[in-house]
């Protein structure tokens, strides 16, 4: 008979082999994300779905209003986002609303190179700096884009960009995603875009600002992403697996050594044992 302290090195060598498991599941997709299924909420589909139905070369706004501190829970929604749209080969006007967006979106483009897409600066694709816009800058973007902006980030006037030379309000913009930080904002977009112009609008938020987004859902707004999980989401159903599905396999993974040897261990006293 084996004494106390054999069993408890073979314990410890048991745990010891499961800890290693348990870290080698989650290394691996923190490497390289696998976008492993997960279950696929109605707003995020109906999201993914407003960007890939629109024809090609539809003209998209993104109403950028990140921050760096909350990257945590929004950054797969927007390289989603993104990869969704230079995939669909729709046109890009980025305007930053918040004091943090032009440097997010400087870091984040480094990620996403939309030259990778066949894009090229100021014909597929533009950036607008910031400026601290509230609703009623997002009233007059929508009546009149050079009324807020008069040049690109770069400090190219906007009349010197070819992607701008034909627009400069709503009519110009065949969807707004609205991406922000503060619950109640959500109703800027709609009270200025969907009410006075029957523009589409989706959005990304945080995740305890879902539930502010989703009573204009699905009249006001077609489409909501709140929260790491619903950027996860999309990441897998638009094929593009990142940090998001990152995060989500490596807990995946890595729980999956434990559960089998609790499995193993409610099973072990009932093998190689006669009735």
């Amino acid at each position: 008979m084996a004494t106390v302290k054999e069993r408890l090195a073979k314990t410890t060598r048991f745990y010891q082999i499961i800890w290693a498991l348990c870290l080698i599941g989650m290394f691996i997709p923190l490497v390289r994300p696998l976008g492993l299924p997960v279950v696929l909420s109605e707003p995020v589909k109906d999201y993914y779905n407003s960007i890939v139905d629109l024809p090609e070369g539809s003209v998209i706004a993104v109403s950028f209003g990140a921050s760096a501190a909350l990257l945590d829970e929004q950054e797969a929604q927007f390289l989603a986002t993104w990869k969704t749209i230079f995939q669909q080969g729709h046109k890009v006007i980025f305007y930053c609303s918040t004091e943090d967006s032009p440097i997010v979106i400087r870091n984040e483009l480094i990620v996403v190179v939309p030259e990778s897409y066949g894009y090229t600066y100021g014909t597929d694709y533009v950036i607008l700096p910031y400026s601290p816009l509230g609703e009623a800058g997002q009233a007059a973007f929508a009546q009149s884009i050079r009324s807020i902006y008069s040049t690109d980030i770069k400090g190219d006037p906007l009349d010197e960009i070819p992607l701008m030379e034909d627009i400069d309000n709503e009519e110009g913009i065949d969807l707004l995603v609205y991406q922000y930080t503060s619950c109640t904002d959500i109703e800027w977009a709609v009270r200025q875009w969907v009410v006075p112009f029957n523009t589409p609008v989706i959005a990304t938020t945080l995740g305890c600002c879902g539930p502010m987004a989703a009573p204009y859902y699905p009249t006001q707004i077609q489409g909501f992403l709140s929260g790491s999980g619903a950027g996860t989401e999309l990441e897998v159903i638009s094929g593009n697996p990142g940090p998001g599905a990152a995060m989500g396999d490596a807990k995946n993974l890595g729980i999956l050594p434990f559960l089998a040897a609790i499995l193993w261990m409610n099973i072990k006293p009932f093998i190689g044992k006669e009735e």
